[in-house]
């Protein structure tokens, strides 16, 4: 117990950090700012930096307090929380209204999640797509605009590991996502591809709703110094940028070897260097503590031990049993329905609902190939030579990309708005109610209306990864050959 302790202690995290060259500048722990220079900023002062820092100590201050309950529940003790810091430090928590860069969130108790923020999701950079319930609406009163950014309170001094680190989250997100998912399906081996989304869809969907289960907040800020807050308002454990960053390496290292012939000791070099960047990133980012991460590293060791035997079996039955797409449907809403509620808002639960909505649309895109006889047993048994890309193959590949990246935000636009206004019309919901926050539309009518319009949308957009995009490809004449053996 004094081992995941100190794991936990965000003292190791700003160590890390200091190490790769991360150093808070030397007046900022004598600073003690105070609401009033928020007022002296209106006024044409240049002290709401201070402010917003005081204020972002305070919620680092009140993590902390809770964080000692949250522990201590977490690795089976009585009573941790038992004390004045850790019950005031909560109760404040539930109170206070919290925003983190670009978004506004409410965090008042709800019983259900799906009131306000405004969250990044699965191709959101790319497509544009708000993750939150108040559809590009932003609270004034909980939100920092660019102009009135507070300055940094840090130094870098080794650039390499900086642009290294953020290059390395970015492995872990939904720009990379997005680009991987599409790149890999048009242009690479569908085979493989439908075999990780699966593998990719459990692991995030487990490993996200541990976060809002379990409620182990970040690590506490100071000592640590944030130099990421896009997934801020999210739980700490596990990390699900670390499962995902070793799940998709490995996952496609594993399926790919069996095969293809490679040469594993590369192939397993590359999952390594892939895994180990995207982990210390998240540390060094000051996202996670080394708990969160090795424990993301356990779980998704146990789920890839779990699901890598049986992935073959159900990809197969996927594609060929005749209740395949009912079986889908079914699963995943209930994946999406039964997702557990939290106390306060954050976006895990709308950046699981894109996930699973991506994975149910792969999957029946998939079937649809494979009934149509798009997709077909090989004449020739696996392993196969790996073709590598000449000149006139990497130009088909990018034509394909940005026609299919065209094709699918021309699917996003159409079904977005379709879904938005069904669901709005079933409830008998006002589109500028639910924008807006305004009218009588209660906390659980904007989840369900926020749940449904992202659940159609991305099983939409899954569906055109894999059918709807190739489908394009061969009528254009510009398809990839050995798409049509890939089972």
């Amino acid at each position: 117990m004094n081992l995941l302790h100190k794991l936990q202690d965000p003292q190791l995290v700003a160590d890390c950090q200091h190490y790769f060259g991360v150093r808070r500048l030397a007046d900022e722990p004598s600073r003690t700012p105070t609401k009033k220079h928020y007022y002296e900023k209106q006024n044409g002062g240049s002290e709401f930096a201070d402010y917003k820092y005081c204020k972002q100590r305070e919620f680092s201050a009140e993590s902390s307090c809770g964080s000692g309950e949250l522990m201590d529940r977490f690795l089976g003790h009585s009573g941790g929380g038992g004390g004045k810091c850790g019950r005031q430090g909560t109760a404040r928590s539930r109170d206070k209204t919290h925003a983190r860069q670009g978004s506004s969130a409410s965090v008042n108790s709800l019983g259900s999640d799906g009131e306000g923020g405004k969250g990044k999701s699965w191709m959101a950079v790319l497509l544009g797509e708000n993750t939150g319930g108040t559809e590009g609406s932003m609270d004034e009163d909980n939100t920092l605009s660019e102009s009135e950014a507070e300055e940094p309170n840090y130094t870098i001094t080794n650039r390499f590991w900086y642009h290294l680190f953020f290059f390395s989250t970015a492995l872990g997100g939904e720009l990379f996502y997005s680009l991987f998912f599409c790149f890999w399906a048009w242009n690479v081996d569908g085979a493989v591809l439908r075999r990780v989304i699966m593998v990719w869809m459990v692991t995030m969907y487990i490993g996200q709703a541990l976060k809002d289960l379990l409620k182990v907040p970040r690590p506490a800020c100071p000592p640590v110094i944030r130099l990421d807050t896009k997934w801020e308002l999210e739980y700490g454990l596990p990390s699900t940028h670390a499962m995902v960053g070793a799940a998709m390496p490995f996952s496609i290292f594993i399926l790919s070897l069996s095969r293809y012939q490679l040469d594993w000791g590369l192939g397993l070099a590359i999952a390594l260097t892939w895994c180990s960047c995207v982990c210390v990133s998240r540390i060094y980012l000051g996202m996670h503590s080394f708990l969160d991460v090795v424990c993301g590293l356990v779980l998704v060791s146990g789920l890839l031990w779990a699901m890598l035997p049986w992935v073959d079996t159900l990809d197969h039955l996927a594609l060929t049993h005749p209740a395949s797409p009912l079986i889908t449907i079914i699963l995943t809403i209930a994946m999406v329905v039964c997702y557990p509620a939290t106390d306060r808002w954050t976006p895990a639960r709308g950046d699981t609902t894109v996930i699973v909505g991506v994975g149910c649309g792969s999957l029946l895109g998939s079937w649809v190939n494979y009934q149509l006889g798009i997709i077909r047993e090989p004449s020739l048994p696996p392993p196969y030579t790996v073709l590598w890309p000449t000149l006139n193959m990497v130009g088909l590949s990018l034509l394909r990309t940005s026609l299919g990246m065209v094709v699918i935000v021309a699917v996003r636009a159409i079904f977005k708005s379709l879904s938005f206004a069904t669901i709005c019309a079933l409830l008998q919901v006002r589109t500028e109610d639910y924008v807006n926050k305004s009218g009588s539309l209660t906390s659980r009518r904007r989840l369900v209306v926020e749940l449904f319009y992202k659940f159609i949308t991305y099983i939409a957009i899954g569906f055109t990864v894999v059918y709807t995009g190739p489908m394009t490809f061969r009528l254009v004449g510009i398809e990839r050959p050995t798409f049509y053996t890939e089972v």
